[in-house]
């Protein structure tokens, strides 16, 4: 049975509106054409100025395994702020090792892919006439994006020819360049102020933010917003919608952009096959507020409202609660408090399985983490390992739901996530987003849903992730914490508290009649290598001996470093007098061959004494390391030899 075909969006920021209308055209596609479409994002846009974090970020990208992926969309302008940047250029040079596989860039053209753009032409040429012609303004300035930059350029184009076609020219003081962003607005607001340029008396912004940094500026200095200075806005953004000044403004066409792209991509890999090319309605791309002196709709600006709506109480109750769920909800689920408040693994893993429904609708969620997860040594922020485990698993189809430890299952990485090769299930759309805390990596989760659900990666996700992130951390902590309580750093034997720990445990499954084993083992010559090679060498030494112990211990045996360069063998057992003997001969041959393979210019030697008590119940622990320490020391004693360079000298 042939596999279904896999279209991948490599995209950041999934949460904004833009990202939300691309997916919106790209999932419409693959929908109908039956492919699965794999989402991976960066919950941060590359400039962000925390580099670790930015760095944790982007590495979900390095998960693709672009052997198993039939296409590609790029979503350039998110994944970049001043064109061609390392993040796009490492991206194509990953693809270009695959040059069956068809590649988009959206919006910004990108060498070695197929460039698709966004067909603004229509909205853009309504916009000047929506000025020109309802409003009547003849005295026009356009704030577009940076010079050169491709879309700006392409938006400032469409403008300028549109305003000479009603027979109207611009000024060129009042042809702006900016950044897209809000200070290109407050700037451009500065300089009408001042007089720096004349006032203009309509201001057409190639996107929204320009156009709010715009209009708060003008208010804040005294200027009418529409009366003084009619804005217009380019995005269609919530915030636009909710601003104290309604902006009015065009919606871009990304969800034609995006379908477009899978159409292209559907071309190569399904040569002959139909394409059914996305109709887009654009009698609903302006939405009008007060910013030019039209009536807000009310409809809409309440919906995007919504979008942003904290309220401290919600009706759980209401059937379709899981469609409303808000940032509200995930501050009100006291999420965070709950995740870091967990005092065990499997509790964190519960905490976690138990929070999922603040990202309803799905049908699977999964969390996935590298096997040494817990390791706080391991600094890995590049790449992802070889194999890795799911800890939580959540369904809201079947009874496929685990977390914790002892139900994990591993997987190979190179799968993503198994679900991807289950065969029979209907296609579906892949939301790949990064775990990690600063950038050291920790894994992935991953977020299925049906296409019937038309819900995608919101504000509520993207938080609740920096939870799960957080939470992690914080277990990690709890459990390097606990194992520092237990465990001795050098060696990673139990110390003297483990030590008493673990008997416990051990005399609480003991059987009756068992017997005690202790073995008391002190090095050998440890100040003449520390004098002679100094005291790194000395630790080598120390490690060796605990090594060499380690690998002795039977599975109901444990080591434990006492301290200094002292170590315990403890077990509980069926035991006999016979094997004090053999235990101990048994280490020193083990310890003699150790010492000759090491190389060093010191011998490395111990000695060790053995004890086996009959009834484990019945016999002090404290009592059994005492008198297999003098039988210890008498071996010392008995063996003790002069140094030279590889023997030892009296102390």
């Amino acid at each position: 049975m042939e596999r279904r075909k896999r279209i991948a969006l490599f995209v950041a920021l999934p949460e904004v509106v833009h990202v939300h209308r691309i997916l919106k055209g790209i999932t419409l596609q693959c929908e109908r054409y039956g492919y699965d479409l794999c989402v991976f994002a960066s919950s941060t846009h590359p400039s962000f100025p925390r580099a670790d974090y930015v760095k944790g970020e982007l590495n979900i990208f390095e998960l693709a395994n672009l052997e198993e992926l039939d296409g590609a969309i790029l979503d350039c302008s998110m994944l970049t702020d001043h064109g061609e940047d390392p993040l796009l250029k490492h991206l194509r040079n990953r693809f270009a090792a695959y040059p069956d596989i068809p590649v988009c860039s959206l919006e910004l053209p990108l060498e070695g892919t197929t460039f698709i753009g966004n067909d603004n032409e229509a909205a853009l040429r309504e916009m000047c006439r929506h000025a020109i012609e309802v409003h009547g303004k003849k005295k026009l300035c356009i704030l577009t994006g940076q010079k050169d930059n491709a879309v700006a350029e392409q938006r400032l184009g469409i403008l300028l020819d549109e305003i000479g076609k009603l027979g109207l020219s611009v000024l060129p003081e009042h042809i702006i360049y900016g950044n897209f962003w809000y200070n290109s607005g407050d700037e451009l607001a500065e300089q009408i102020v001042s007089g720096e340029i004349r006032q203009p008396e309509a201001v057409l912004c190639t996107s929204d933010c320009m156009a709010i940094g715009l209009i708060e500026r003008l208010k804040k200095r005294g200027k009418r917003v529409p009366e003084d200075v009619l804005v217009l806005g380019f995005d269609a953004s919530d915030e636009g919608a909710m601003n104290l000044t309604t902006l009015s403004s065009y919606e871009p066409a990304d969800a034609k952009m995006g379908a477009d792209a899978v159409d292209h991509i559907r071309s190569v890999i399904d040569p002959g096959a139909e394409i059914i090319p996305m109709e887009q309605d654009t009698s609903h791309l302006f939405h009008p507020g007060a910013s030019c002196g039209c009536v807000t709709d009310p409809a809409y600006m309440i919906r995007r409202f919504r979008n942003a709506l904290y309220v401290s109480s919600y009706n759980y109750a209401d059937s379709e609660f899981g469609e409303r769920i808000s940032i509200g909800t995930l501050l009100e689920s006291y999420a965070m408090e709950t995740f870091t408040d967990s005092a065990t693994i499997d509790e964190c893993m519960k905490n976690i399985f138990n929070s999922i429904y603040l990202l309803r609708p799905y049908r699977n969620f999964y969390l996935c983490l590298k096997e040494n997860w817990l390791d706080m040594d391991d600094s890995r922020t590049q790449g992802y390992p070889e194999n890795m485990r799911i800890l939580a698993a959540a369904t809201s189809v079947d009874e496929d739901k685990y977390y914790g430890e002892g139900e994990a299952v591993s997987f190979k990485t190179a799968q993503m996530i198994p679900k991807l090769y289950e065969e029979g299930r209907a296609p579906a759309v892949f939301y790949f987003s990064p775990v990690h805390f600063n950038g050291r990596l920790l894994g992935y989760s991953v977020l299925q849903r049906d296409f019937s659900d038309h819900f995608y990666p919101n504000i509520v996700y993207r938080n609740w992730l920096r939870y799960i992130n957080t939470g992690l951390e914080m277990i990690r902590s709890k459990d390097r914490l606990q194992i520092l309580s237990v465990r001795d750093e050098m060696t990673g034997v139990f110390n003297r508290r483990g030590m008493y720990e673990n008997f416990r445990r051990l005399l609480s499954e003991a059987a009756e009649g068992e017997a005690l084993f202790v073995s008391v083992v002190d090095m050998d010559g440890l100040k003449y290598i520390n004098d002679n090679f100094g005291h790194a060498e000395g630790d080598y030494g120390i490690r060796c001996v605990s090594d060499v112990l380690r690998s002795l211990a039977h599975e109901n045996e444990f080591c434990v470093r006492s301290g200094g360069d002292e170590f315990f063998l403890i077990g509980i057992g069926a035991y006999e007098r016979g094997d004090e003997a053999a235990r101990a001969k048994e280490f020193c041959e083990v310890m003699n061959r150790t010492s000759e393979q090491s190389g060093k210019p010191y011998r490395i030697s111990a000695s060790i004494g053995c004890i086996v008590c009959p009834d484990c119940r019945k016999q002090s622990l404290d009592a059994a390391l005492s008198e297999a320490d003098g039988r210890m020391y008498g071996y010392k004693m008995r063996n003790r030899r002069q140094r030279g360079l590889h023997e030892f000298r009296p102390e």
